[in-house]
């Protein structure tokens, strides 16, 4: 468990916004066989077959620029393309986004590309209940055969095509070895809901929320996100951050995110 983050201000809040979200890909290093995890003094570099978003077919800068790192960016596009991704994105870790990588990696081919909000909220703002359907339960997942369950109601919400789901499902049995914590929601015996509590860089961050599509705009999303962020403060944690989708934004707000930054960072394409 990370040392729990007090400076709540805004700079103070990105940073852990961007490092959890490095690091909860890195999390599962040890666990999912079906990815190549790479990391040396100077980055960090993940390739999978995951259908989902580009944190995992990707990039990750640990340091600045050591001179002239065209060789090193012309490296990476080889090696993605030599394993069949046409496509990846470049991160800069916390303090690196005036550091010249952007301009390297621009020059170099890739672009610059606006990311989803990152949002944090005061946990002790939190509202201590939302409505919600009276029958509406949450459970915290103990047992590996209910992930299973957690990761159909996961390819649902997210309405993942057919040709991907082996690989989330994959995914998902990695992420049960680490230590995240996954919640599932529950209408009488359907799943409706799911999300991932991940404690990291002094946070509690909320992952993986997805509703199943004919049970949205029941305020399902929003308590199967309170939940594991009442249990954080609980636990003494004084902040709870997320990147937040189109979808959720609204959500989140109600809860009391608000947007601090958002996920910038930069896209290598073929042809693009």
């Amino acid at each position: 468990m990370s040392n729990i983050l007090t400076d709540l201000s805004t700079p103070a809040l990105v940073d852990a916004i961007r490092q959890s979200l490095y690091d909860f890909c890195w999390e599962l290093r040890d666990h999912w066989k079906q990815a190549v995890f790479y990391e040396d003094m100077k980055l960090r570099r993940l390739w999978s077959l995951m259908p989902l978003a580009s944190i995992f077919n990707a990039v990750f800068s640990l340091q600045p620029p050591d001179g002239d790192e065209a060789a090193l960016i012309g490296e990476t596009v080889a090696y993605f393309q030599s394993r069949e991704r046409n496509q990846f994105d470049w991160w800069l870790f916390p303090g690196l986004e005036a550091s010249g990588w952007g301009r390297q990696l621009e020059a170099n081919g890739l672009k610059f590309e606006e990311g989803e909000p990152g949002m944090a909220v005061d946990l002790s703002a939190l509202p201590e209940d939302i409505p919600s359907p009276a029958e509406l339960k949450i459970e915290r997942l103990e047992d590996a055969e209910r992930m299973k369950t957690w990761a159909k109601t996961f390819i649902l919400g997210l309405q993942i095509p057919p040709a991907g789901q082996a690989d989330v499902m994959d995914w998902v049995s990695a992420m049960w070895n680490t230590p995240m914590t996954s919640y599932l929601a529950t209408i009488g015996d359907q799943p409706v809901a799911v999300s991932t509590l991940y404690f990291d860089a002094g946070v509690a961050g909320i992952y993986n929320v997805a509703t199943v599509p004919e049970w949205r705009g029941k305020g399902i999303g929003a308590a199967v996100t309170l939940r594991p962020l009442l249990e954080a403060r609980q636990q003494g944690y004084k902040a709870g951050i997320l990147q937040s989708s189109d979808m959720g934004y609204r959500v989140y707000q109600r809860l009391g995110f608000k947007e601090l930054c958002k996920m910038n960072h930069y896209h290598w394409q073929v042809g693009a």
